[in-house]
């Protein structure tokens, strides 16, 4: 009976050794997928042009009025010519100012 005990014992030793090898295996797997994804999605995110950083999260408010008033700027230009041509050219001024304009009124980076 002692016989079938211990190899009975070694036979449960044997496979939970085996148990915890392959859960080793299978978490070294998982974590070697979980950096493969995360370097996928950080390079994904350098290539992005369009994905906004945290400076844009701060000033969200100031994009929205340079918005609002890029709007009433070109509202306002029609309104008072009721010409297309005045509003496109009103609108590529203001494209052609557009980095003053971001520089005065979003970047405070020099107070």
């Amino acid at each position: 009976m002692s016989k079938a005990r211990a190899d009975g014992r070694a036979e449960r030793e044997a496979a939970a050794v085996r148990r915890r090898a392959e859960a080793q295996v299978r978490r070294e797997r998982e974590a070697a997928e979980r950096a493969r994804r995360e370097r996928r999605g950080l390079a994904w995110r350098r290539v992005r042009l369009w994905q906004h950083g945290p400076s844009f999260r701060r000033n969200k408010e100031a994009w929205a009025g340079l918005a609002t008033l890029v709007m009433v700027i070109l509202l306002l230009s029609y309104l008072f010519t009721s010409s297309l041509r005045a509003v496109l050219f009103v609108g590529l001024v203001l494209l052609v100012a557009s980095p003053a304009l971001v520089k005065l009124l979003i970047d405070r980076s020099h107070k």
